[in-house]
């Protein structure tokens, strides 16, 4: 659980990696405590530009919060916790040696603390597909793959899979290809907190050949969702609309007006001017990756083989299946799969 000084990047993963943990106890030469380094100071460190290579120096939080092993109470430690929203507080000696360690899993209850729910539906499973290479977030992803990218303290699937669980739903199931195990090792972080399983594909299989994993399960039905997008809606009010309308799959979409600025020059079918249509409003649903799907409909996605979203729901369209469309405003969803979009998501 502690690094040296003079330590990198890539050692600092492998440690994180292997324990499983979200912070790291940094050490000077005579092993005494000097900071802390958290996996959210490496993501962040990567977005600035730094590379595997570039030492662990001018990243680590040089101002640990810290507890001398004769003033350790249970309420002064909850309260730190709470306080300080870390996962972590080294326990040290007068002489500011490391003694032992205190983890926020020990001591208090993580379920009702962060997600204020422990409870499961059985008949309706969570998707998170989590296994792509994340091309347009490069560099980035050449060193943590997207699913962790940093909102702040957290990441994006913290923030994905809190809000699921804000609405009581609390049966995940993971699916992963690039990057595996440091996303399964992000999720020994949860301990108790959520009910998963990752599920690892053994080869990229797009953004829907991975259901073919989750064909013989006992859920109902799923609701999927990318691993880049977080929507502000009740989840509930989308199963339901979903059962009511007796659909196969829903298309969780959002309508966006587009206004142009200039007059729209009109045209027949042999180009000849017909008029002019001045600074015209167009709207249009967007597709923003969050589906409800019935289990039936996964008989017809091969094993193994890859497959994307928008080719299933046609394959659904020609055998006539019920296909719905479940509509957001598009102030409710946050895109975080490119780069602009991502600055500006986690700046606001």
């Amino acid at each position: 659980m502690q690094i040296f000084l003079n330590s990198n990047i890539k050692e600092a993963i492998k440690i994180l990696n292997k324990h499983g943990v979200k912070t790291l106890v940094v050490l000077n030469k005579k092993k005494k405590l000097i900071g802390t380094l958290s996996d959210g100071n490496i993501r962040k460190s990567i977005l600035k530009g730094y590379n595997l290579k570039s030492s662990i120096n001018k990243i680590f939080d040089r101002k640990p919060i810290f507890i001398y092993e004769d003033k350790i109470t249970f309420n002064k430690l909850k309260k730190i916790f709470l306080e300080k929203k870390i996962h972590l507080i080294p326990v040290i000696n007068k002489k500011k040696e490391v003694k032992n360690f205190i983890f926020k899993e020990d001591l208090i209850d993580t379920n009702s603390f962060i997600f204020n729910s422990s409870k499961n539906q059985n008949n309706l499973g969570i998707v998170i597909m989590a296994g792509g290479k994340g091309v347009r977030m490069q560099p980035y992803t050449k060193i943590f793959p997207k699913p962790l990218l940093p909102i702040n303290d957290i990441t994006v699937l913290d923030e994905i899979i809190s809000k699921f669980l804000k609405f009581q739903m609390n049966n995940f199931y993971i699916t992963t290809n690039y990057k595996h195990q440091m996303i399964s090792s992000h999720f020994k972080s949860y301990k108790l907190q959520i009910n998963y399983k990752i599920i690892k594909e053994k080869k990229s299989l797009g953004t829907a050949g991975s259901l073919s994993y989750l064909k013989n399960l006992k859920e109902d039905f799923f609701l999927v969702t990318n691993c880049d997008v977080i929507i502000n809606e009740n989840y509930n009010d989308i199963v339901n609309y979903h059962i009511k309308n007796k659909n196969d799959l829903t298309i969780v979409a959002s309508k966006k007006s587009i206004k142009f600025s200039y007059g729209v020059c009109l045209a027949d079918n042999k180009k000849n001017f017909s008029g002019f249509e001045e600074k015209p409003n167009y709207s249009y649903l967007f597709n923003i990756g969050f589906y409800v799907i019935n289990r039936k409909v996964l008989k017809i996605v091969k094993e193994n083989q890859k497959l994307n979203m928008d080719k299933l729901i046609l394959k659904l369209k020609k055998q006539k299946r019920k296909i719905g469309i479940y509509e957001i405003d598009y102030t409710k969803w946050k895109d975080f799969g490119n780069w602009e979009s991502y600055l500006n998501n986690n700046k606001n």
